[in-house]
């Protein structure tokens, strides 16, 4: 049986940061739309929409809801959307805090560094690749996590 290639498994902090503040964008527009469909179908159409009520019309075949449950959907998904953009915010600081401690290193620490946090690597890969022990790889950790930059 073939091993999978390298490249295949591959990973990188930040594009799975961007997956995600990508992901969380989506969401949010699901909420949005979520909301239009609320305010319709509980016949809330918002400062534009209201110019009264025509009752020469037949009731349409849609789905109806009243008004309360049309509200509070709309609150639900104004809460969900408050808390996923709280969510990006959390991920775009943690990326930008990442990426600038990795731009402050330099030397072993910098690939230390890359290879653990940004790859996600584990000891044992990330000391073969740099070609040092393991231990040696963790002696230089230890200094990190001493530092605070780990």
């Amino acid at each position: 049986m073939a091993k999978p290639d390298k490249i295949s498994r591959e990973r990188d902090i930040f594009k799975e940061f961007d997956l995600n503040i990508m992901l969380i964008n989506e969401r949010i527009r699901n909420h949005q739309r979520s909301i239009e469909k609320a305010k319709k179908m509980s016949g809330w159409n918002g400062p534009a929409g209201v110019n009264g009520i025509d009752y020469s019309k037949e009731s349409g075949s849609g789905v109806h809801i009243s008004f309360s449950e049309g509200l509070r959907m709309i609150q639900q998904d104004k809460e969900r959307i408050l808390e996923l953009i709280e969510e990006r915010n959390d991920l775009r600081k943690s990326k930008k805090r990442i990426k600038k401690i990795y731009e402050s290193l330099t030397g072993y620490e910098s690939r230390v560094y890359y290879f653990r946090v940004i790859r996600k690597m584990t000891q044992e890969a990330a000391a073969e690749e740099m070609s040092v022990s393991c231990r040696q790889l963790q002696r230089i950790e230890r200094d990190m996590r001493e530092k605070g930059l780990f």
